[in-house]
């Protein structure tokens, strides 16, 4: 088949002839995304120079390069189909899905927002008594890759005794395929006694970077329910451990404080949601109250945490109980049940109600029904065993 020899009136002729294009990305975005599918330099990163053509040139370079130039390179043969990413801006609440193109044809989607690949949401309590299998749950504390953060992990598990679970998910996990380290648990014989909870390890297990994370790694793995308040630790059997910087060291009491949650999105692009009590901060450091952790929620914080609150969102918070609470959204802000990322906030304030001490949490003013899990229109209770990690 003999290529076809364009001019300008062909090409403009063509144009007229196609169907408008319609789609809420800008001609930037467009444009390089149809130049990505002709193998042209990965644009990812760099700055989008000043668009100063007309908008009739735009469209020419987007219908030439989306369709008349694999034609002409592959002589009327079918284009592979490919998947184009783009960076989004930090501000934005997601990314382009991919793009594809097939001869004489360009399909432009309207995108969606992006999803994390795992977002490990919080257990409720009531979902683990359906479908009568007894069932229960337990968390564990990993770090992070670089050890500013303890990032508990829970597990939904058969009912036994706490320790029990805990030694079993230690030896079953595996923490890299989550994106995350190892857990000094790991190196330790576990053991326990009533209310306490025995860490024998050998000596020089404990490196000095782990060290700071070391009293909320113990409270979020032994304590976040109350199930433990106290931790011995012994070394080789004997009493005591030498840490780095603290020096000898027999025990700790564990107490997890209120605190504010925020976004961890781990290297694999596995998403948690950790409080800022697990980057070490003691109790007197953290918001005494919950209306105070809501006000900090909207900012940027070290560590790898990362908001999940717009910014200068105010909430109405009016305390019904000693237990319960209510939490109003300001009439300007509109959630949206098919939005993950409006789902993490939800998570998050729940989290972070819940580590106030309210077992019970009304969202008021909300415009939805519901949203993944949770019915709006009734008090939400039973939130528990953060980040829960389903098996493959």
């Amino acid at each position: 088949m003999e290529p076809i020899k364009w001019n300008d009136e062909k090409i403009e002729q063509h144009l007229k002839s196609l169907p408008p294009i319609k789609d809420r990305r800008s001609k930037q975005e467009l444009y390089l995304k149809v130049q990505a599918k002709v193998h042209y330099k990965d644009n990812k990163g760099k700055r989008l120079p000043t668009w100063s053509l007309p908008a009739i040139a735009t469209a020419c370079a987007l219908v030439i390069f989306g369709v008349f130039v694999p034609d002409l390179i592959k002589n009327g043969g079918k284009m592979e189909q490919n998947k184009v990413a783009l960076e989004s801006d930090k501000g934005s609440k997601g990314m382009d899905a991919a793009s594809t193109a097939t001869d004489g044809d360009v399909s432009l989607k309207a995108d969606k927002k992006a999803v994390p690949a795992a977002y490990h949401g919080p257990i409720q309590e009531s979902s683990l008594n359906g479908g009568g299998v007894d069932q229960d749950w337990v968390t564990v504390g990993y770090l992070d890759e670089q050890a500013q953060l303890v990032v508990p992990v829970s597990f939904v598990t058969k009912t036994d005794h706490y320790l029990n679970k805990v030694n079993d998910q230690i030896k079953k996990f595996d923490p890299k395929a989550a994106g995350l380290s190892g857990s000094p648990l790991q190196r330790a014989t576990i053991t326990e006694e009533e209310e306490t909870v025995f860490i024998d390890w050998p000596a020089g297990s404990i490196h000095e970077a782990e060290e700071s994370l070391l009293k909320p790694l113990m409270a979020l793995t032994f304590a976040n329910e109350n199930q433990k308040y106290k931790v011995v630790f012994r070394t080789d059997g004997k009493e005591g451990y030498e840490f780095p910087r603290m020096g000898p060291l027999d025990s700790l009491d564990l107490e997890v404080p209120g605190a504010p949650h925020f976004r961890y999105d781990a290297p694999t692009t596995d998403a948690f949601i950790v409080s800022l009590f697990s980057a070490g901060l003691e109790g007197d450091e953290l918001p005494g109250e919950l209306k105070g952790a809501l006000d900090v929620m909207d900012e940027e914080q070290g560590y790898g945490l990362k908001p999940l609150l717009p910014k200068d969102l105010e909430f109405g918070v009016k305390e019904i109980t000693d237990d319960s609470v209510e939490i109003t959204f300001p009439d300007a802000f509109k959630l949206s049940h098919e939005d993950t990322e409006d789902l993490m906030m939800i998570d998050a304030i729940l989290l972070t109600a819940e580590s106030y001490g309210y077992e019970s949490i009304m969202f008021k003013n909300t415009n939805l029904d519901s949203i993944g899990p949770y019915q709006l229109k009734e008090p939400i209770e039973g939130i528990t065993g953060q980040n829960v990690y389903h098996y493959q």
